[in-house]
């Protein structure tokens, strides 16, 4: 059902790159990043074991290590650099 409704969608699927397994990959992850619940998306996704979900079923999104390097820039040097993102300048002494 999901590689039909996929591919109606127009979405390329590679070989082992799509399907229900990666599914479940996407909404452990996506479970955890917008609750902050582990215990959910391990109840939801139907393990027995928090260790599962964790370490195999979850995953950081790039979105969250960008973040996360932000805050811990703005830990150590304050407002003493701008942050600039790919798309433009997130600071006046920018010069992207």
């Amino acid at each position: 059902m999901l590689y039909s409704v996929v591919g109606r969608l127009g979405i390329p699927r590679p070989s082992g790159a799509s399907g229900f397994h990666t599914f479940r990959h996407s909404v452990g992850s996506f479970i955890n990043a917008q609750t902050g619940n582990l215990k959910l998306a391990q109840n939801l996704l139907g393990h027995s074991t928090i260790d599962m979900t964790a370490n195999v079923y979850t995953h950081v999104s790039m979105e969250s290590e960008r973040e996360a390097a932000q805050a811990v820039e703005r830990a150590i040097y304050g407002d003493l650099f701008p942050i600039c993102f790919p798309h433009g300048c997130g600071g006046p002494a920018c010069t992207l």
